[in-house]
């Protein structure tokens, strides 16, 4: 019985395409690339785009003591993000 690795799976649902996007900001509403602004200057870095089908681009940033996500949604809101397994980031 051969099991596949997580690893590849995850690798899998994203394809070739990687984690943050070179055209980032071309992508993202203007609301979101204010937020993502005003949270980097304090530190908060992406961590990962969330690209749904249909949908646009969602951005999930993290803390800069690497504890906390934060999703920000296509208005500039700010959600907190739960979903996160640390195998995605090994």
């Amino acid at each position: 019985m051969q099991a596949l690795s997580t690893k590849a799976t995850i690798n899998e649902r994203r394809g070739r395409e990687a984690a943050r996007p070179e055209n980032l900001e071309r992508s993202l509403s203007f609301e979101q690339m204010v937020t993502l602004t005003a949270k980097e200057q304090f530190g908060w870095s992406v961590a990962f785009v969330r690209r749904p089908l249909f949908m646009q681009p969602e951005v999930v940033i993290i803390s800069p003591d690497k504890t906390e996500y934060v999703l920000i949604a296509e208005d500039g809101t700010e959600k907190i993000f739960f979903n996160v397994r640390s195998v995605d980031f090994d």
